[in-house]
């Protein structure tokens, strides 16, 4: 007995999503290799991590196992009965399967991306076989994406990009359907792939710009795998609104905010919306004995200023930052600048995150502990005794800033501490206070106290220098440790004012 026409097309639907939901990468790495790709995923689940992880093999199985997905998908809804319109639909129901497949999203890291090109190919190479649209609609995209990757080649030593030639190939499909004069249901299902595809590969897009997207044959390190080489992350942030348009992807956009086409209001409410992205991408690092590492920077355009007054906001995009560093296969991810101390200084996040995170701290410590003893020397070598000295630290709030309270503490005369809170350097003073009894330390917010200071360590994240001529005195010496520099030039003009930056 037939089923109703409405009954049939639903169904055809939904089992072609059920076909497409099939974790085929998944299931050819456990089979060859015994390797959850789910877990390796440097920038989404594509043929690069399935190469990577279960090797070429693996490879072949997951792109037959695809094409199988996509042409049963279409053979189903015909012995369904189904109209043009159902087939279109049982083609968008697979890809969406496919794409958002329950197999992905239950295990860390959260998310991964999978594009279903091959899976589309195969959907649409049955749909000509059944004489439903034209074999141009196979051909014209698999040749435009074949020039995209070989291109490159031909000119010179490597390949092009995969994600330029899929988005490039799938942008064809829907020209070819309307020249080829395929029916009204094709071509909408044909231009809602393409808008989906573009939209799913805009990152990559945007990372071809910024000249960081690997091309095809780039093996990118994977977790557990790579022996060789290791990647880490680092979130950072744009200090002003005009640091913003620094990555190449934006820099567009920086004549127009000069031209106040782009008010700083409109970019507040962006960067608010705006999810982490990766903005660059070092490599090789190689220590000393030869061990090779990569770093990728993870960037938001939350502003400072933001980062504080929206602490859940900031722990939220702190979270995702460090699922996406997990996607992209870095094992670590450190927190910059105003990030360090988001999230009960990283810790909420740590409780949500797919890999260890860091602040900074340990670092920070460490290089404190080499530089204060070199100051203080510096201070001899100038005819100041350390033991008779008054020390100032600017930003003593922060991170920085009270390791070098607690490092200085016991070898000057006296300490001031200075900050923009009141009540927190009351509580850093008195917790200084009780490790070293007999210190002699202050506490204040007046900038205009570092002018009884013989030395002043700076150590703010602050996007404008804090630190001008009538701060300081003749012959001070100042150690400058904030990033934008927290003195201001004109302090050279002070006479005997020496800056080590």
């Amino acid at each position: 007995m037939s089923l109703p026409p409405f009954v049939s097309g639903i169904l055809a639907v939904l089992l072609a999503a059920a076909l497409g939901s099939i974790p085929t990468g998944y299931l050819a790495g456990r089979w060859l290799r015994g390797v959850d790709v789910r877990l390796l995923s440097p920038h989404n689940l594509g043929t690069g991590t399935v190469v990577a992880a279960a090797g070429i093999p693996a490879l072949v199985v997951a792109m037959v196992l695809d094409l199988a997905k996509g042409a049963l998908a279409i053979v189903v809804a015909r012995l369904l009965g189904a109209s043009t319109w159902v087939l279109a639909g049982a083609a968008s129901g697979l890809l969406v399967g496919h794409a958002y497949s329950p197999h992905w999203f239950f295990v860390p890291p959260a998310g991964v991306r999978i594009r279903g090109v091959v899976v589309a190919a195969g959907a649409v190479a049955t749909l000509a076989a059944l004489r439903e649209i034209s074999w141009a609609a196979v051909v014209v995209p698999v040749g435009v994406a074949a020039v995209a990757l070989a291109g490159p080649r031909l000119g010179g030593p490597r390949w092009g990009y995969l994600s330029l030639a899929n988005v490039l190939g799938t942008m064809s499909l829907p020209a070819v359907l309307v020249v080829t004069g395929a029916g009204t249901p094709y071509l909408v299902a044909g231009a809602a792939y393409a808008l989906l595809t573009l939209w799913t590969h805009k990152e990559h897009l945007a990372r071809i710009t910024d000249g960081i997207e690997p091309r095809l044959g780039e093996r990118l390190p994977l977790p557990g795998l790579d022996g060789g080489e290791v990647a880490c992350a680092f979130l950072i942030h744009p200090m002003t609104v005009r640091d913003a348009w620094e990555a190449r992807r934006f820099r567009w956009a920086l004549p127009l905010y000069r031209r106040g086409l782009v008010p700083e209001r409109a970019f507040r409410w962006l960067a608010r919306i705006t999810r982490p992205m990766k903005v660059d991408d070092w490599h090789p690092i190689v220590t000393a004995d030869g061990r090779r590492a990569r770093v990728y920077l993870i960037g938001t355009p939350l502003l400072p200023d933001q980062i504080r007054a929206e602490p859940a906001l900031a722990v939220r995009r702190a979270i995702q930052a460090a699922r996406l560093a997990a996607n992209l296969g870095a094992t670590v991810l450190g927190l910059g600048a105003y990030w360090s101390v988001v999230g009960n200084k990283g810790l909420d996040v740590q409780a949500q995150s797919p890999i260890a995170i860091t602040n900074g701290g340990a670092y920070t410590a460490g290089t404190i502990k080499m530089a204060v003893p070199l100051v203080l020397e510096r201070l001899r070598s100038r005819g100041i005794e350390p033991a008779g000295a008054t020390t100032a630290v600017v930003g003593a709030n922060g991170v920085v800033g009270f390791g070098i309270c607690r490092a200085v503490v016991e070898h000057v005369e006296r300490l001031i501490m200075v900050g923009t809170d009141q009540e927190r350097l009351d509580r850093s003073k008195d917790l200084l206070q009780r490790r070293s009894p007999g210190a002699v330390i202050e506490a204040t917010t007046r900038l205009e106290k570092l002018r009884e200071a013989d030395v002043i360590f700076t150590a703010t994240s602050e996007p404008k220098p804090v630190i001008f001529p009538q701060h300081v005195r003749e012959g001070c010496l100042i150690v400058d440790l904030g990033r934008p520099a927290d003195v201001d030039g004109s302090v050279h003009v002070v006479p005997g004012v020496e800056v080590i930056p």
